[in-house]
Parts: structure tokens; sequence; C-alpha cells
């Protein structure tokens, strides 16, 4: 056969099982030993009918035409806009059925590097829908008509036209409806992804969980736009819990959402909630955690696989505004964070003196290299608590906490694909995993999953 040929056609309609689950939630049908075709809403066993809808030289895409042996957990949502758009990839899935899926797949995860450990059943949200505390979404102009949405999985340049998000905060889904209707009653500048042109890109929103307090954010591609005074008043009206309203100024065409340049058209410039008890301030630009209610959950786990004593150092590297640290604070004698964002670690100050916290210490820096810094100057923790972006740790990172050597490390992650990649490289530095990995089921209806794992330093 020659290397060009394919072993499938574009549109072909075939018939296979389900083998795999890739870590997007795609389904994956093999025509071959070497040649996947990824597939929507498609569950490990299924046996389906399916077309093809994209095919390249390694691998193809395609979507169910029939579900012939269904997955004993399916479900029907009736919600497949959720689908088209890619948010929810696991929403005719049981919701028992996802916590499954995610346990095994972290176990594939671990897996894959060749390593074994025990993993625990996937710790559950209470509410699996409309629980995201933010959203940030697209505003366009489509069909003569001003929508917000996501973009279309396929048609990457039309939006798929929500009202129910399903995962938000039914506030929030309300708030997100409200700025589109009055953006539409004014006539107001939309950005056009096709001439590069007009104002508003985005509208993000967030809400406090226990405060209610209410953020919005409009996103514009211009630094100013006719009309914004009249937007600003009518939100105001028919926004009745609104705190905070802010124009972002985002120039870019990249898919950064957001910039750091902020100008507060009402209200304050951040809003608040609690955590623990903790109070937290949340600007537009603050990393934090999208479901609260599972997050506390996340916490209490990571602070008990800590083992915390009150005479403890303890490290909180990728610190973000603060909330591990400040959260455990009153369980150690010292916290120590770090972050590399600047403005997260002045939100951490602003935090520690909002609760009358004396024990931790916040520095802007690269984690890495004032780990390395402090363990220079004779700073020895007893535990290091690690919560990293998507890409995991780097070796340089785990090289400075083997050499600080705590007693323990505690690795909260939003990927276990990396984090199996880096509790391997911790086994080679002389650390241990004590019990199992937990997954925590942070993203409901979706494939993300967050994991949490203790490593403790061997006595050789």
């Amino acid at each position: 056969m020659p290397r060009n040929t394919l072993p499938v056609k574009l549109n072909e309609i075939r018939t296979g099982v389900v083998v795999d689950i890739l870590h997007n939630g795609m389904g994956v049908v093999l025509v071959n030993k070497n040649y996947p075709v990824k597939i929507t809403n498609a569950f490990m066993g299924e046996k389906i009918r399916y077309r093809l809808t994209q095919v390249d030289r390694l691998s193809a895409y395609g979507e169910v035409v029939e579900i012939i042996v269904a997955h004993p957990e399916r479900v029907d949502a009736g919600k497949d806009y959720l689908l088209d758009a890619g948010v929810a990839p696991y929403i005719n899935l049981s919701y028992a059925g996802q916590l499954q899926l995610k346990q095994w797949q972290v176990q594939q995860a671990f897996g894959a590097v060749g390593l074994t450990p025990t993993i625990a059943p996937t710790i559950g949200a209470n509410h699996p829908t409309h629980y995201r505390n933010k959203t940030v979404v697209p505003i366009r102009r489509q069909a003569g008509a001003v929508m917000t949405g996501f973009f279309d999985r396929k048609v990457k340049t039309q939006l798929v036209p929500m009202q129910d998000y399903y995962l938000n905060d039914s506030v929030i889904d309300q708030t997100v409806g409200i700025v589109r209707e009055v953006a539409d009653e004014l006539n107001l500048s939309i950005y056009d992804d096709a001439t590069k042109q007009g104002a508003l890109q985005y509208v993000m929103v967030r809400r406090g969980y226990y405060s209610h307090e209410l953020m919005v954010v409009l996103v514009s591609y211009e630094p100013d736009f006719s009309g914004v005074e009249q937007l600003t008043q009518r939100l105001v009206e028919r926004l009745p819990g609104l705190t905070s309203l802010i124009l972002n100024y985002n120039p870019r065409t990249t898919n950064q959402q957001l910039t750091g340049d902020n100008q507060v058209l009402w209200g304050h410039a951040a809003i608040h909630d609690t955590l623990l008890g903790h109070d937290f301030i949340i600007g537009p630009n603050s990393f934090y955690q999208v479901n609260p209610e599972t997050t506390e959950t996340l916490y209490q786990l990571a602070a008990r696989l800590g083992q915390l004593q009150l005479t403890d150092v303890a490290i909180d590297a990728y610190s973000g505004i603060g909330t591990i640290g400040l959260s455990i604070a009153d369980q150690v004698a010292k916290v120590y964070g770090v972050e590399v964002v600047e403005r997260a670690v002045a939100d951490a100050q602003i935090n520690i003196e909002n609760n009358q916290i004396t024990n931790a210490e916040y520095i802007a820096a690269d984690a890495p290299e004032q780990m390395q810094t402090w363990h220079q100057v004779g700073l020895q923790p007893d535990v290091v608590f690690v919560d990293p972006p998507r890409r995991g740790l780097t070796e340089k990172l785990m090289d400075a906490v083997a050499y600080m050597a705590p007693k323990r490390l505690v690795y909260v992650s939003c990927n276990p694909v990396t984090m199996a990649r880096d509790i391997k490289y911790m086994l080679s530095l002389g650390y241990r995993l004590e019990g199992a990995i937990r997954p925590l089921d942070q993203f409901p209806q979706t494939a993300h999953v967050e994991c949490v794992a203790a490593l403790v330093r061997s006595e050789a």
C-alpha cells in the first residue's frame, strides 16, 4: 500500500468499538493498531457507527451516527449544544459514571509512566451542575443579533448561542444574558473576528459563592467606545447584586482573553469571598478556583495529607493569591509563599492583612529560584505544598525541593498526566508515595480532574 494511502475516507461511515478515552474527553476507535479516530460523545466499550469528519495522515476525527451498544452509564441530557461547543464532553454520562471514568483516567496516566499506585475513588461534587463562580464568554454579532456563547468545535468562527451554560452559577448566566441584551439595545460596537474591528469581545462574570458579590468585566478591543456610559447606567440599574463593573482593554488578537489594563466603570476594583472561613480579595485577573465548594474539600484534604503540626514551617509554591497557604496558616508556625505573578502576590498581601494573619510571608519570584535562595539562607521547611499549572512542575523546582529536604510534599494537580511524570521524578530524588492518589471532581461534566498526593522523604 502506498505510504500516502489512508485507511479511511472523509465522510465515510464506519462501525467500531471505543477502546480509550483521551484526557480531552474524546473517545477513541482504532481503525487499525496505528490509526485512531477521535470521537466526541463516545464512551469506553461502546459499539458505534460514526462518520469521518476530518482525516489526517496520523489520525482522524468523527461524529457518532448511531449507538449500537451503549455504555451502561450513558444518559441523554438533552443538551447536545454543550457538545457542539466542547465545554461539557461528559454531559451524556451519569455522574456516577463520570466519577468512575475519572478514576480510571488517573490510573491510566500513572500507568503510562510505569507507576501503579492505588487510585482512590473520585471524590464527587455536591453540586455537579451550575457550580462555576466565573465565566468568560465571547460576545459577537451573528445572524443580525448580538449573541453570547462559545465557539463551535467544527466551525470555529461561529458561536453556539447559549442561555443555560449548565456549569455556571445560574446568576452568572442571567448576568451574561442581561449584558448581551443591553449591548443589543444600545447597538454597541461588537468585535468582528474577520475584520479585526469593533469593541466588545468578551464578557467575564465572577460571583462570590458565599458573599454573592458580583463582578462584570467588559473586555474591549478598543480602549473606549461609544455608549459605554449608557451601558454602565443600564447594567447598574438591572443588576442589583453588582459590586464591580470593569472595562478591560485588550488590543491583542491572540487567545488571551484579558490583559492587566483595567478601568473601573462603577463600584469597586475587586470583590470578596470566603474560603474555609478566610476572606479573599478577587480581582479581574486573580486566579481563584472556580468551584469554591469543592475547593474547600480539596484544601482540607491537602492539609490532612500534610499532617501539619503547630511547630511546622510550610512553603506554598505557585501560591497565587494565597488560598492554600493562608487556609493552613493557623495550623503551622510559619507559611512562606512564592508566586511569579506580582499582581497575585499583591492580592495575597491584602488577604494576609484582611485576615489578620501574622505568620505568613509571600514573595513575588520564580518558584525554583526562590526555593534555592531559601535553601541557601538555611530555611528548612517541614512541608511543601505545590499546586502548579497544567504543565506541572519543572525539574529545577523538584531538585530545589529535594535540596531543602522537607519531610513531606503535598502535590495538588489539575493534570494527572504531568502529575504522574513529576511524581516519578520525585521518587528518583528519594521520596516515596504515601497512601493513594486521591482524585477529586472539581469540574463535573468536563474531562478535567483534580488530584492530591502526599510524598514523604525516605529515611535513607
